[in-house]
């Protein structure tokens, strides 16, 4: 009896093990299905039906990795972010390495404006797969914490591998203006708008990269529009200027490539933008235009009064005008209420006075550059504008003291040795000691 027992144990021993691992196979089947049919559903757009399918195994402990990725995709796409962060957050604990866990949390992260926290799991995410769009994500959170050199590094990285996502080519765009290289800025910025980009951001981008190069107008074609066109309208992807001399059928243009086609664009789109209107001052200005610029001034001051920049257009149309006393009465003006700086009414005084230098009309010219002088007594091109209509005017004297001035002030300048030579010669003429 008793060996005929041990064997009957023995056969159901042989008969469970047997079982598990049958059950074995089937659960790990059935997981793989269950795998399967979740990608499926999510592959279909279900998003509900992928959460309502994997967020019990999730919550019991039992999902597998792949099965929260996909669940935190489908809640992401639900707009659960919460619910996708811990998921991935899960994955994580299991996974410290994987990427695509880490590229997923970190960009929910910065999305929600939290860069300092997204900015570890993209890191991660990045060293452990350097795909574009975790380059770009974490060239994003640098530029949000003001690290512009890594950002830029890693967002040229990202285009360099993928050009489709203009918001890469946008910051870079951003980027190199803020950073006074304009013709860079222009480079990426239209990258972004072949990629697709189309947004008012873009336009105002565009316009201020073109001003930094001082593409206010660009090359100036003629066109033949039947009929004529008037100023400012866009005509063939051309800004029309005015009508060409002797052709009525032909118009004067300047091309897209310029800070008047932008700002153009802009204000068609934002009527009231002061942005736009200051750019399109600023190009009918370079046009030779006084009459259209002045009329965007004045729009511009309406929207924004009493800005600086509403300030600086409004002199540069009196430089244009050579409206020499509406200026000074400006400046004057703009000084007692300390709207412009020193050094920026010194030049725009610098400025009027070689206009009238031009015209002929020196003792008018040296009056605006010693206002100039006053205001900014240590700037090298008006004690050398001094120095040099002193001499041409006959009046040895003081055109020693401002030699000796530059002399004293600027030992390490290119010319120095110019300038001592000729600090000697007047002191000779002028019977002066060394």
């Amino acid at each position: 009896m008793p060996h005929h027992g041990k064997g009957n144990l023995m056969r159901h021993k042989g008969t469970i093990g047997a079982l598990v691992m049958v059950l074995g196979v089937g659960l790990a089947a059935a997981a793989r299905a269950d795998e399967t049919e979740a990608l499926k559903t999510y592959a279909r757009g279900d998003y509900e039906g992928v959460v309502k399918m994997l967020e019990g195994p999730y919550k019991e402990g039992q999902a597998k990795i792949q099965e929260r990725l996909i669940l935190a995709r489908a809640l992401l796409h639900l707009e659960r972010k919460d619910e996708a962060l811990a998921a991935l957050r899960s994955v994580l604990d299991s996974d410290r390495e994987n990427p695509e866990a880490s590229a997923l949390a970190g960009r929910i992260l910065h999305e929600d404006g939290k860069d300092k926290e997204a900015l570890p799991y993209l890191k991660d995410a990045h060293r452990l797969k350097q795909d574009a769009a975790t380059a770009g994500t974490l060239g994003k959170c640098y530029y949000a914490l003001g690290d512009l050199p890594k950002a830029k590094a890693l967002l040229e990285a990202a285009l360099a591998e993928d050009i489709r996502d203009p918001s890469n080519a946008l910051l870079l765009g951003k980027i190199c203006l803020a950073t006074g290289f304009g013709a860079l800025a222009e480079k990426y910025l239209l990258q972004a708008e072949e990629a697709g980009l189309d947004t008012n951001e873009l336009h105002l981008l565009l316009g201020r990269a073109y001003l930094a190069q001082h593409k206010e107008v660009g090359p100036i074609l003629t066109l033949r529009v039947p009929g004529g066109a008037k100023p400012g309208q866009v005509v063939q992807g051309h800004v029309v200027l005015g009508g060409a001399e002797d052709a009525p059928d032909r118009v004067r243009a300047c091309t897209r490539y310029s800070a008047l086609y932008e700002g153009q664009k802009l204000l068609e789109r934002e009527p009231a933008s002061a942005d736009a209107l200051y750019i399109l001052a600023a190009g009918w200005l370079a046009a030779g235009d006084v009459d259209e610029a002045s009329d965007h001034v004045r729009r511009l001051e309406a929207v924004e009064p009493r800005s600086p920049r509403t300030l600086d257009l409004e002199l540069r149309i009196l430089l244009a005008k050579r409206a020499f006393d509406g200026l000074e009465s400006v400046l004057a003006a703009a000084l007692s209420e300390h709207r412009v700086s020193d050094r920026a009414a010194a030049e725009y005084y610098y400025q009027a006075a070689l206009l009238l230098r031009a015209e002929g009309k020196r003792p008018e010219a040296v009056r605006f550059l010693q206002k100039a002088e006053a205001l900014h007594p240590t700037s090298s091109k008006v004690l050398r504008s001094l120095a040099d209509l002193s001499v041409a005017t006959g009046r040895p004297k003081e055109a020693r003291g401002y030699y000796a001035r530059m002399v004293e002030l600027f030992p390490d300048a290119p010319d120095i040795d110019e300038l001592r030579n000729a600090l000697k010669v007047l002191q000779e003429k002028t019977g002066a000691d060394q």
